[in-house]
Order: C-alpha cells, then sequence, then structure tokens
C-alpha cells in the first residue's frame, strides 16, 4: 500500500505547500550552525570557533581573505641568505641592481660610493636613502656651525687676555708674532695650518711674538745679518732687494711711498700698521741685504 501525505492547511488559509506570505508582513532569517556539519578537527580550531556558528561571518572573511590575496605581496626573507626572497624585496621597494645606481643629491665634493654600498648592502629603498643621507649631512653642518662658534669664542677671549697683559703693545706684538709665523712657516698653506691649530692659543701667541721681540732686536742667532736676512747668496739677496724697492706698500716705505706708520689710515684700509721700530729693523734688513750682495 503506498502511503500519501496529507498537506494540512493552516486555519484562515491555503495549505502550507501553496501558502505565499502577506505582503508587508515581517520576515526573519535564522542563523544556520553550520558547526554540527565539520569534522572534529575543524570545528574545534581556533579560526572556526571564532565565528561563534555564525555561517555569515565565516564567509565575509572568507571573501576578504581572498581580496587580500589578489593584492601585490612582499616575501619575507627566511635569513640574510635567503637570495630569492631578498631579490622579490628590492624589486617590490624598488632598490637599484648595483650600489652605483642610486640617483642620491648631495653638496659638491661629497664622495658617495661608501653611503651607496651600505644602502645597497641593507636593502635600503632609494627614498629613504636619500632621507638617511640628508640627515646625516645636517649633522655634519651642525657640527661645523658648532665648531666655528667655538673657534670665535676662543679667538674672542685669547684676545682679551693678551690685551689684558700687553694694554697699548698689543697690536705691535700681535703683528711681530704673524710676521714670525708667516716667516718661518713653509708656505702660505702651512701657515693657515698653524693659526687653524694653535693660533688662539695665548701660550703660542705670546711665544711668537717673543721671537719676533728676538729676531727685531738681532739675538736670534748671532750676527743682525743673519738675523735678519737668514744669510743669503749675492743673487738671491739682490733678488730680494730688488723686490722690496718694486714694492711701494714695504714696511721700508713707511711714511714715504705709502701711510703705513698711520694707524688709523691702516684701520681704514686693512692695512699692517708699521711702527717706528719696525720700520728702522726694515731699513737695516735693506742694509744687511746690501751687505751681502757685495
Amino acid at each position: 500500500m503506498t502511503e500519501q501525505m496529507t498537506t494540512v492547511a493552516p486555519e484562515g488559509g491555503a495549505a502550507a505547500g501553496n501558502a505565499q506570505p502577506n505582503v508587508g508582513e515581517n520576515t526573519t532569517t535564522s542563523t544556520f550552525d553550520f558547526m554540527g556539519a565539520l569534522s572534529p578537527e575543524f570545528k574545534n580550531h581556533p579560526s572556526i570557533t571564532k565565528f561563534g556558528g555564525d555561517i555569515n561571518k565565516l564567509s565575509k572573511s572568507y571573501i576578504e581573505l581572498q581580496s587580500l590575496m589578489g593584492q601585490s605581496k612582499v616575501a619575507i626573507p627566511k635569513d640574510e641568505n635567503d637570495g630569492v626572497a631578498w631579490g622579490l624585496y628590492d624589486t617590490a621597494f624598488g632598490v637599484p641592481d648595483t650600489a652605483d645606481k642610486y640617483d642620491l643629491k648631495a653638496p659638491d665634493g661629497v664622495s658617495l660610493t661608501e653611503f651607496k654600498e651600505l644602502m645597497k648592502a641593507n636593502h635600503i629603498a632609494p627614498s629613504v636613502a636619500q632621507k638617511l643621507l640628508d640627515a646625516h649631512l645636517g649633522e655634519f653642518d651642525r657640527y661645523d656651525q658648532a665648531m666655528q662658534q667655538q673657534a670665535q669664542a676662543e679667538q674672542a677671549e685669547a684676545e682679551k687676555q693678551l690685551k689684558q697683559e700687553w694694554g697699548a703693545a698689543y697690536d705691535e706684538k700681535m703683528q711681530k708674532a704673524a710676521k714670525f709665523l708667516e716667516k718661518m712657516s713653509g708656505s702660505k698653506e702651512e701657515n693657515e695650518y698653524f693659526l687653524s691649530k694653535i693660533g688662539n692659543d695665548t701660550r703660542f701667541i705670546k711665544f711668537l711674538a717673543r721671537m719676533g721681540d728676538s729676531i727685531s732686536e738681532g739675538t736670534l742667532g748671532g750676527m743682525e745679518g743673519q738675523v735678519q736676512g737668514f744669510t743669503r747668496t749675492p743673487s738671491e739677496a739682490k733678488a730680494e732687494f730688488d723686490r722690496i724697492m718694486a714694492d711701494p706698500n714695504d714696511a721700508y716705505f713707511a711714511g714715504v711711498k705709502n701711510h703705513r706708520n698711520d694707524m688709523a689710515w691702516c684701520r681704514e684700509h686693512n692695512q699692517s700698521y708699521v711702527s717706528e721700530q719696525e720700520r728702522k729693523e726694515r731699513v737695516a734688513y735693506i742694509e744687511s741685504l746690501m751687505q751681502m750682495m757685495g
């Protein structure tokens, strides 16, 4: 006998199989608990249990994961020897193939060879490398400015101390110190080097001034001609003599062909002052040159 199923219509309506909801009638969507359909190895996994049996949350999470997987990804190198992963990393961040291909901006004269090699070795992107370089150069600028300010402060302090000690003789002694150092230096560059190293040291300046006084007084090295002319051959003495005679601004002509015996004029025209004693010393020097010329 074949069993028949009878559909009973709800009271006041059509059969259940043909029932249609009334327009405007509120409907609700029940949450399907998919957990019961999972095997134990998945059912109890933390990545599944966090959805609390809500299949809609699971679906949303899966869609978002798929979206992320469609975007560009960067491989994480296992260690420094993971060449393949590092190659992908460099490509993703625009790290050049070789250090010399870094296009970095720096002041003229600044060598970037070692810096570029360091950036390449550490897989640094060019934009980041430029920022690091700017910060590095900025530190040097600040250090240089600090050193200049310190040198200026030391110079002012040395000047103050020497003026207190020497009084009115300050200008004359400073000129003797400068002349002695210039004469003892092998070149202009060497003279500037000495000044940059110990030019603000009051002990050094006073030593130079004492040596300048010794030369002026003819007490350094014996004979006056040797001190002031440093013993030249006749041809060397004549060359020096001719050079001085051709220079109207030389101390020998102070008060005659130039105004270097006038301190106010010297300050106004940025010229070194020639005292009467210095002019006499210059005359004696010329006479020693004439003696050496024979």
